[in-house]
């Protein structure tokens, strides 16, 4: 007998994974999390999915990768004594800043130089990125510090690859679960908390997938803030670029091949896991868990890249209709 059927799920594990089933299954329309987006991305779905068939296992958060642009905010101090609190908030989005821009796929058509299109289509739509990421393109100077003597908050591009988190019901469960995101990639996975090791029952270990190596991030441009309170700005501030939009598409155009590879290593920690959880269950289903609706790596790949052409194709029919509707309407 292995250790993973050796070691019994706890009933508690189980009530907390019967809640995050139940709050995983509400319907699209009325699902809302924290995150920006506010629900599950769909490009991690299947995963999640499977996962959470898996005994011992549930998931309890997760992102399937993105690309964003966000704008840094500022603490108001009340006080002189919080003189040494942080001005800014950490880059990853939380407190008082603003998301300009946030997206969990590959962005098409502005990877290239506009007009450089083979087909001769605008694959960029008529849209460039310093639109599409709300900023104003400036002279590539850095601003001065204000009359208060600040620093101009900051807007970073950023890169994130896949993230998830794993509620396993022991330690024995979550082994696997590390080692088979170790081997598909995400070398900085690990145990987000060593309470399990205390011998706590109702520790339920929670494992992070993560792998930073695929990271990026760059500040590109910053807000022009007027010199008095942010809240009692008359007006929106201006956000401007630092950076040339050559640039924004060279960032694009990386960005879109770590989408590629993360979508390889999360296709691999799938079929990773499956198979260790298979084989811990007998030597009868050692090649793979045959869950409902479950693919081989190549299969999958292939199906994802045609979704992908067909959107792509999508979006492209949507432009040129565009087109001819702005052509029409000219006098």
């Amino acid at each position: 007998m292995s250790e993973v059927e050796a070691s019994a799920v706890p009933e508690i594990f189980e009530t907390r994974k019967r809640k995050i089933l139940a709050e995983l299954s509400v319907p699209d329309a009325e699902y809302t999390d924290l995150s920006p987006k506010g629900s599950v991305d769909e490009g991690i779905r299947d995963l999640i999915h499977d996962i959470n068939t898996l005994p011992g296992l549930v998931t309890t958060s997760s992102c399937a990768g993105r690309i964003s642009v966000f704008l840094e905010g500022r603490k108001k101090q009340s006080k002189p004594q919080e003189d040494q609190e942080r001005q800014f908030v950490a880059s990853g989005g939380k407190g008082a800043g603003k998301w300009l821009f946030v997206t969990h796929d590959p962005l098409q058509g502005y990877d290239t130089p506009r007009g450089s299109d083979s087909s001769g289509e605008d694959s960029n739509q008529g849209k460039s990125l310093h639109e599409l990421f709300g900023m104003v393109p400036g002279d590539g100077r850095p601003p001065e510090l204000n009359k208060q003597g600040k620093a101009p908050r900051l807007v970073r591009f950023h890169f994130e690859p896949l993230i998830l988190h794993i509620m396993t019901a022991t330690l024995q469960r979550a082994h696997p679960v590390l080692s088979a995101a170790s081997s598909s990639g995400f070398r900085e996975s690990g145990l987000q908390s060593l309470r399990c090791l205390e011998g706590d029952e109702g520790s339920s270990p929670i494992v992070a997938v993560r792998s930073a190596g695929l990271s990026l991030e760059s500040v590109i441009g910053y807000c022009e803030d007027s010199d008095v309170d942010d809240m009692t700005a008359s007006s929106e501030p201006v956000i401007r670029s630092l950076v040339t939009e050559e640039y924004l598409q060279m960032l694009v155009a990386i960005s879109n091949e770590r989408f590629s590879i993360n979508t390889e290593r999360k296709e691999r920690f799938r079929e990773s896991l499956l198979t260790l959880f298979s084989a811990n269950r007998g030597p009868k289903s050692k090649k793979k868990a045959q869950l409902p609706g479950w693919e081989d790596f190549e299969a999958r790949r292939e199906r994802m890249r045609a979704e992908g052409l067909t959107r792509k194709k999508l979006l492209q029919d949507q432009a040129k209709s565009n087109e001819a509707l702005q052509v029409t309407e000219e006098p």
